[in-house]
């Protein structure tokens, strides 16, 4: 591509790109690859990204920290995607972000985070002066010590995940 000539005023003409689409989801995907089945997020996003629109904007985050929900567009849902004990390993739970807050849910995220994901949720919905919108898609882990493989339950539950993942994106209101 190559300059335009200066505008009659002196200024440059601006190049023309092309608009970026606004973002109706942010998909946040925590984990570590690197962690066993804590990587089982990140082997589903990969598979995922292909799969959908262009207003769905998917960011592997490792542990989720409130500048990453702070970086979620006004007006756009999120759906966060992390692996998480109390659950049956394989085994995926979907639930609105509300239904973290309350403490009485049995899953409880796994990827380490400086805060409880409830806590970083609530404090990022304070911050923004409104609540966030949005799911948790979480998948049943049982190791995760050091290590990339994956336990044969949730290395079987990896297209079960792309799905619910995919669904909690299309899903009204996520």
């Amino acid at each position: 591509m190559t300059d335009r000539a200066p505008a009659r005023d002196g200024a440059r003409p601006s190049r023309s790109r092309p608009a970026m689409p606004s973002i109706a989801t942010d998909v946040l995907v925590c984990g570590s690859s690197d962690r066993g089945d804590d990587g089982a997020p990140i082997a589903a996003a990969a598979a995922l990204r292909a799969d959908l629109p262009d207003d769905v904007r998917v960011r592997v985050v490792g542990r989720l920290d409130i500048d990453d929900l702070l970086d979620v567009p006004a007006g756009a849902r999120v759906v966060i995607v992390d692996a998480a004990i109390g659950i049956r390993p394989g085994e995926i739970v979907e639930l609105p972000l509300t239904g973290l807050l309350g403490g009485r849910e049995r899953v409880r995220p796994r990827s380490s985070h400086a805060l409880a994901i409830p806590e970083v949720i609530g404090l990022a919905g304070l911050l923004r002066g409104r609540p966030l919108e949005g799911r948790v898609v979480v998948i049943g882990g049982v190791g995760f010590g050091l290590g990339t493989s994956l336990s044969p339950a949730v290395a079987r539950a990896i297209p079960a995940l792309v799905r619910a993942i995919r669904d909690a994106v299309e899903r009204d209101g996520a």
